[in-house]
């Protein structure tokens, strides 16, 4: 009965996710024999960079997979600009989450949320900013969700802008380098992906475990 209700709940990005999968494993049988470092470098570089900017800017505001975009940032551009595509997409990002839930969007934003099954966090005046930085940056809601649950709340502009966003880029440091290494096959872009894959999980599974709980407390109330 769990698994059916996981299922119905999570049904469209359940089937979003093995769709994705079945479309990369075809592609990877029909170029098995032509994925090199070259082959990989031409898709990077085939890859229109307008075109790609606006992706990355509006996309992840209606839903769409932040985490294919950052491989994509970092196959296209390399670490260096990708992650400042990366860092400019994201304040927009949070300019413009949080400017739609302070307008005439607001209501129908908290509908669509509720939805979804997600609840906005009520926080104290004292717990703005640690809350901000451990939402961010522990596991749960997509972040497209995430940018428009913690929006909802009172929290001030400065906060939600200069605490959440530098959490959501420094962990998209992992993605990007793999894109990275990935359209260079260097094992030396590779190695830190990893490590800093495997840091993150720690700390995100410390944080989870530390603070889970009082992300969800319902004392943590607006003063």
């Amino acid at each position: 009965m769990r698994i059916r209700d996981t299922f119905l709940r999570h049904g469209g990005k359940i089937s979003a996710a093995l769709l994705a999968l079945l479309i990369g494993a075809w592609f990877l049988y029909l170029h098995r024999g032509d994925l090199d470092r070259e082959s990989l470098e031409a898709f990077g570089r085939q890859l229109p960079a307008g075109w790609f900017l606006v992706a990355f800017l509006l996309l992840p505001l209606f839903g769409f997979p932040v985490s294919i975009l950052l491989l994509l940032a970092g196959v296209r551009f390399g670490l260096g600009w990708g992650m400042a595509v990366v860092t400019a997409g994201m304040l927009f990002h949070h300019y413009a989450a949080f400017h739609l839930t302070h307008g005439w969007f607001r209501d129908k934003l908290r509908s669509f949320l509720k939805r979804m099954g997600y609840g906005i966090p009520a926080i104290k005046v004292k717990h703005r900013v640690w809350f901000t930085a451990v939402f961010a940056a522990v596991h749960g809601p997509p972040y497209f969700a995430k940018l428009y649950l913690l929006a909802l709340t009172d929290i001030p502009f400065r906060i939600y802008l200069w605490v959440g966003a530098p959490v959501y880029i420094l962990f998209s440091l992992v993605p990007v380098t793999a894109g990275a290494a990935v359209a260079r096959f260097d094992p030396l872009w590779i190695y830190p992906a990893l490590a800093l894959a495997l840091l993150f999980s720690v700390i995100g599974l410390w944080l989870k475990k530390r603070y889970g709980s009082k992300l969800h407390n319902p004392e943590i109330d607006q003063d």
